[in-house]
C-alpha cells in the first residue's frame, strides 16, 4: 500500500474518532443545535438520527474544507473530484464508526482515555511505516533547536513569569481571604498571558518560515510536509507544557513565600451560650487538589491554543495575517461576549472556559465561600482540549499538504 493512501486512511479514521467526540462529548449550545438540525435534514425520512446525522454533516465539512487549499495549485476538475471523494470518505467513516464508538465510550467512565488510546494507536501505525519515526525524530530535533535559539520562547517565558509575580504582588487581599485565592489569581493571569504567547508561537511556526524564505531549503530534503508539520506540533506541545510548568511553579512558590498556603479557615457561627470558633473550611491537601485541577485544565487549554496557532500559520502565506488571526482568536476565546457579541452559552462551550471556571471556584474556596465544586469541569476541559488540538493538527496536515507554496 502506498504511503499516501495509508496516510489518507489513517487521517480519515482519526477524523471519525474526533467527530464522535465532538458530537457526544461537547454540548455546543445554540450553534450546535442549528448544525444538528441541518444534519438531520440530510438523512432520509425515518432514518435514525441519534448523532449520526451530526456525524455526517461534520464529516462532510471536515473532509472537504481542508482540501480547498488545493484549488489554486491544481487543475480545478481534479481538485474538485478530490474534495468530493474526501467528503464522502470522511462522512462515510464517521457514520459507519459512530455506533461502535458509541458502544465503546458508553462502557467506560473515562471517555478521554478511549479517545486518547484510539488516536494514539492510529499515530503509532503512522510512525511504524516507511521510516516515518526516524525522520520525525530528526525533524523534532531541528525544530527544538530553532525554537530554543529563537528569542520568542525565552522572552515569552520571562514575560509569563513576570506576569504571574506581578499579579500576585498587585492583588489586594479581601476579608477572610487565604493564600490560595492569591495563588489562583496569579496562576490565572500567568496562564492567560501564556495562552497569548503560545498562540503567537504557533502562528509563527509555518508562516514565519514562509516569510523568511527558509521553507525551500527544508522541504526538498526528502521529508514529507505532514512530517514537518507534525514535528512542529510536537515542539509546540512541549513548549505549552514548559509554559504551564513555569507558570505553576512561579505562582505557587511566590505565594508560599509571601502569604503561605495553609488550611482555609473561617469563624463558625456561635450557638446559644457558646463562643465563636475557628473551623477548617478546606484543608491544604484539598486545596492542592483544586489547584492541580485548575493547572491541568489550563495546560490542556494551552496545548489546544498552540495547535490553533499552528493551523492559522498553515492557512496564511505571510506572518502578519497569521498573527492578526491569532489575536482575533484569543479575543474570541476570552472576551467574545464583549467584542464579538457571543452569548455566554457559546463561550461556556469553548475549551478556554474550563480553566477560567476552575480558577473562579478555587478563588472562592480560598475565601471560604460556600460553593459547589463541579467534578465534571476537569474531564470536560481535558477532553475538549484534546479534541480541539488534534482536530487542528489534522486540518493543518491536510491544508498544508495541498497548499501552493510559491
Amino acid at each position: 500500500m502506498k504511503a499516501s493512501r495509508l496516510g489518507t486512511i489513517l487521517w480519515t479514521l482519526a477524523a471519525a474518532v474526533l467527530i464522535h467526540g465532538i458530537v457526544r462529548q461537547l454540548e455546543l449550545g445554540g450553534l450546535w443545535q442549528g448544525l444538528a438540525d441541518l444534519g438531520t435534514s440530510l438523512l432520509p425520512e425515518g432514518a435514525p438520527a441519534t448523532g449520526i446525522a451530526d456525524a455526517l454533516l461534520l464529516g462532510l465539512l471536515l473532509g472537504g474544507l481542508p482540501l480547498l487549499a488545493g484549488l489554486r495549485s491544481r487543475h480545478v476538475p481534479e481538485a474538485a473530484l478530490e474534495i468530493a471523494v474526501g467528503m464522502g470518505l470522511t462522512a462515510g467513516a464517521a457514520a459507519l464508526l459512530f455506533a461502535p464508538l458509541d458502544w465503546v465510550v458508553t462502557t467506560t467512565e473515562r471517555p478521554l482515555l478511549v479517545y486518547a488510546n484510539l488516536l494514539g494507536g492510529l499515530a503509532g501505525v503512522a510512525l511504524a511505516t516507511d521510516g516515518c519515526a526516524g525522520r520525525l525524530r530528526t525533524l523534532i530535533g531541528v525544530e527544538l533547536l530553532k525554537v530554543w535559539r529563537g528569542r520568542l520562547l525565552r522572552t515569552g517565558l520571562l514575560v509569563a513569569i513576570a506576569a504571574t509575580v506581578l499579579a500576585g504582588l498587585a492583588h489586594e487581599p479581601g476579608p477572610g481571604e487565604s493564600g490560595w485565592t492569591r495563588a489562583a489569581h496569579a496562576l490565572g493571569v500567568g496562564f492567560w498571558t501564556a495562552e497569548i504567547l503560545v498562540l503567537v508561537l504557533g502562528a509563527t511556526m509555518v508562516a514565519g518560515e514562509i516569510s523568511q524564505s527558509t521553507m525551500k531549503m527544508i522541504l526538498p530534503h526528502a521529508y514529507r510536509r505532514a512530517e514537518w508539520v507534525a514535528a512542529k506540533a510536537t515542539v509546540l506541545v512541549l513548549c505549552a507544557g514548559l509554559f504551564a510548568l513555569v507558570v505553576s511553579l512561579t505562582g505557587i512558590l511566590h505565594t508560599t513565600a509571601d502569604a503561605g498556603l495553609d488550611d482555609v479557615t473561617r469563624e463558625a457561627v456561635a450557638g446559644f451560650g457558646a463562643e465563636e470558633e475557628v473551623e477548617v473550611f478546606q484543608t491544604a491537601a484539598v486545596m492542592r487538589g483544586r489547584m492541580i485541577d485548575m493547572a491541568l485544565a489550563a495546560t490542556a487549554s494551552l496545548i489546544a491554543s498552540a495547535l490553533v496557532g499552528l493551523l492559522l500559520s498553515c492557512l496564511f502565506q505571510s506572518l502578519v495575517p497569521a498573527l492578526s488571526a491569532s489575536f482575533l482568536v484569543f479575543a474570541a476565546l476570552k472576551t467574545g461576549d464583549i467584542f464579538l457579541g457571543f452569548s455566554k452559552k457559546t463561550l461556556d462551550a469553548v475549551y478556554a472556559h474550563y480553566p477560567d471556571e476552575l480558577r473562579r471556584l478555587t478563588e472562592n474556596f480560598g475565601r471560604a465561600l460556600n460553593e459547589s465544586w463541579d467534578d465534571t469541569l476537569l474531564p470536560m476541559g481535558l477532553t475538549l482540549g484534546l479534541l480541539t488540538g488534534v482536530l487542528c493538527l489534522l486540518i493543518s496536515l491536510r491544508v498544508f499538504g495541498r497548499r501552493d507554496l510559491q
